[in-house]
């Protein structure tokens, strides 16, 4: 049996043919050759019987007709023709394909029959397959654009980042992709919709975003773990290392049947799964908002923080109104985190800093000191705060008009480095003003959020994953950028 290779040949080929290229916009045929035009440094060959040449490339009718020229072969074209595509693939010496068609295992007996044809092929030549029913990869270092939705400029779009992600659903990665990679909600630095699995599956593409220089965090969305001892087993060597966040879907009989339909996946009982994935360190998740959340916080901070205390645990909420700061202290709570007793140093400095008539505590309410110092009173504040030994990490609340054009970022931001503290960050208030906050507190590594059940989110999931750093003795300052 020939040796298989590894996944080099998916996130970094010297050269790409696309079988079902297609001239026609609108079609993802078009979408994944004008993809790889655009944006691929090595040679593109569209394949096409009916075609002598698209987007100014000549089209072959074959991949027979390009032996020994491509290392990658991504193909798009209907299901009952793949078999044949890739007899032709195994002819011309290619050891890579990329299936991004559907109608396979997921539509019934006959997708599962051209699934095992498949198999065989890749099983006899040596083949490696990604997918089908996928949408491809994503590499920014070096950069590879594989979907079949269209995106132009692609290169110029996606910033290079931290963070891997994996998907099951093709169409879902394909909405991460447009919702959050290209606007710029986090940056990545691969993003891998695995499909149906029919050969490369989770655990091999994990182990190689664990061991990818370029890779820091992973958030994933599965709906099975076809190798739950290799997974659990990965996960446990990521701990501490690497975050990882994790949505398994299929928890319920009606879900896991949808899965089954959608995918061709089978779910395992969730009880066992749940336990297992968090005695191995991951963060287990149930909803989309949630995981894109996550993959904002840890690609803007992937590494793990410094933690005061033993329990590592405790956090300080500095805000501009009260009310907020109530509803936080009853979210930590929930979330099983602990709100820090300020120390004598730390009461001592904020009494400097208050009115004589209002006694600091925490949460830290700073709204009538802020209305006598102005914005500087953030600075003194955090600047005490941060110090105090029984505090872990920081919720800021503040609030969003013209004073974040004079916030002072570049203050506040030389104490969250000095400290190495967690600062998690919500905002409110006039929503014009919301996107300068954002961008200035990216620079320190800050998330910002608009609702605080995803400020308490990212907090209990930095210190969580820095609690486990420290385990392993890997607990540190490392910040992204």
């Amino acid at each position: 049996m020939p040796e298989r290779a590894g996944l080099d040949p998916f996130f970094a080929p010297e050269s790409v043919a696309v079988v079902g290229a297609s001239p026609t916009e609108g079609k993802g045929g078009y979408g994944i050759i004008h993809n790889m035009v655009d944006s691929f440094d090595g040679p593109v060959y569209p394949v096409n019987p009916g075609r002598d040449e698209i987007l100014g490339l000549r089209c072959y009718p074959s991949l027979r007709d390009l032996s020994g020229k491509v290392e990658l072969a991504i193909i798009f074209v209907p299901a009952a023709r793949v078999p044949g595509v890739l007899e032709d693939a195994a002819a011309a010496g290619i050891n890579a394909a990329l299936i991004e068609s559907g109608g396979f295992a997921e539509v019934g007996e006959e997708g599962k029959a051209l699934s095992d044809r498949c198999k065989e092929i890749a099983s006899r030549s040596g083949m490696r397959i990604w997918g089908p029913n996928c949408t491809g990869l994503v590499n920014t270092d070096p950069f590879i654009f594989a979907p079949f939705m269209l995106v132009r400029k692609a290169r110029e779009r996606l910033r290079p980042g931290p963070l891997g992600i994996i998907s099951q659903s093709g169409m879902l990665a394909a909405g991460f992709m447009l919702q959050y990679v290209i606007s710029g909600f986090f940056t990545v630095s691969k993003a891998c919709a695995i499909g149906n699995k029919l050969d490369v599956g989770e655990v091999e593409v994990l182990r190689y975003l664990a061991d990818d220089p370029k890779t820091q965090a992973v958030i994933a969305y599965l709906e099975s773990i076809d190798d739950g001892r290799g997974f659990l087993e990965v996960a446990r060597d990521m701990a501490g290392r690497k975050p990882l966040a994790v949505i398994k879907g299929g928890r319920y009989a009606e879900s896991a049947r949808a899965a089954m339909s959608h995918t061709a996946s089978l779910a395992g009982a969730d009880e066992v799964v749940d336990g297992a994935l968090r005695q191995a360190g991951v963060i287990r998740l149930d909803d989309f908002h949630d995981l894109m959340n996550l993959g904002k916080a840890f690609s803007l901070h992937p590494g793990p923080f410094n933690l005061a205390t033993d329990e590592g645990n405790n956090i300080a909420i500095v805000t501009v109104t009260g009310g907020a700061g109530v509803a936080t202290v009853d979210m930590a709570r929930s979330s099983g985190m602990k709100i820090a007793g300020l120390g004598g140093k730390t009461l001592e400095s904020l009494g400097g800093v208050f009115p004589d008539w209002m006694p600091p505590g925490n949460p830290v309410d700073i709204w009538p000191a802020f209305e006598q110092r102005g914005t500087d009173t953030f600075v003194e504040v955090l600047r005490a705060v941060l110090a105090d030994d029984n505090v872990d990490g920081v919720i800021l609340l503040p609030f969003a008009d013209r004073t974040v054009e004079y916030f002072p970022f570049d203050k506040i931001g030389a104490e969250l480095r000095k400290h190495g503290k967690p600062v998690v960050s919500w905002i409110f208030g006039n929503i014009r003003y919301f996107k300068l906050y954002e961008e200035c507190w990216d620079e320190f590594g800050v998330p910002v959020y608009t609702d605080i059940r995803s400020c308490v989110l990212a907090m209990d999931a930095y210190l969580q994953f820095s609690r486990a750093a420290r385990g392993r003795g890997l607990e540190g300052k490392r910040m992204h950028g």
